[in-house]
Order: C-alpha cells, then sequence, then structure tokens
C-alpha cells in the first residue's frame, strides 16, 4: 500500500512495465530547432499524465485546449520506477523510488475540466537521474491547438 496525500493505492493501481503515459507540456518547453525535452520539464514530486490504455485520444485532452499542445509519451520501465545513482556504484537509490499509478479524477475532484478516467501520477521525489531517466525513455510531438 502507498499512501500519497488522502489517497491509498493498492497492487491493482500499479500500472505495468511498457505502458504509455501521456504527459501535456506548453511549446516553450522544447524551443524551436531542439529536439529533445530537457530533463528538468520532469521535476514534480506527484507528476500528472494521462494513461494511453485508457485515453485512446490524447489529442482531445482538455490540456490540449489550454494550449499544451506538445504531447510526451513516457514508456515505464524499470530506469524510472529505481533508479540508478551514478554517484554510487550505478546503484538502485531507494529514496528516489517512482510509484507510477493509475490515479482516475471523479468530477467532484475537478468539476472544471470533469472526469479523467485516465490519469495517473508519477510520484518520488524527481532528482536528476530521475529526470534523466524519464527524458530517456520518452518522445514527443506536437499537435495544433484546438478551440
Amino acid at each position: 500500500m502507498l499512501q500519497i496525500g488522502e489517497k491509498t493505492y493498492g497492487e491493482e493501481t500499479v500500472i505495468p512495465n511498457g505502458e504509455i503515459l501521456y504527459k501535456y507540456l506548453y511549446p516553450k518547453a522544447i524551443p524551436p530547432g531542439q529536439k529533445e525535452i530537457d530533463p528538468a520539464i520532469f521535476s514534480q514530486k506527484d507528476m500528472s499524465c494521462d494513461w494511453a490504455k485508457i485515453q485512446k485520444t490524447p489529442e482531445s485532452s482538455f490540456h490540449i485546449k489550454e494550449g499544451k499542445t506538445i504531447i510526451a509519451s513516457i514508456t515505464v520501465c524499470e530506469a524510472i520506477r529505481n533508479p540508478r545513482n551514478p554517484k554510487n556504484k550505478g546503484e538502485i537509490e531507494p529514496a528516489w523510488k517512482q510509484h507510477i499509478v493509475h490515479d482516475p479524477i471523479t468530477e467532484n475532484e475537478d468539476p472544471k475540466n470533469g472526469a479523467n478516467p485516465s490519469h495517473s501520477l508519477i510520484y518520488g521525489k524527481k532528482r536528476g537521474p530521475v529526470q534523466e531517466a524519464i527524458s530517456n525513455n520518452c518522445t514527443w510531438r506536437e499537435v495544433p491547438p484546438q478551440d
């Protein structure tokens, strides 16, 4: 069991390796000519994403209407879940463990944007090597803004 704020997550909420999570970013996150996402973009302790298994059309997300027209596709893997500390012989750093869980949002929790059954979290302290692991397991694309 994992406790994050007032919510408790069981094993059934863990998103397995190989699954894709969508993170929505503003275009300024990737300056013109830059090919990769700066790892520092992935610094939030409780990083919200949408699980591709449930969110079949990320282009229709309310995030796109808000101007977050970059869709980063993060592949869940052990490098993200259990990051290694390059300063400690590449050993797994338990304090940097990332809990990757399905965290659906109800209409009551977000009356402005409504329910989001695909909402998920990558939860844990995001030190540099963690941010790099996420960035290294991520692709991105830009979609046209929606009105």
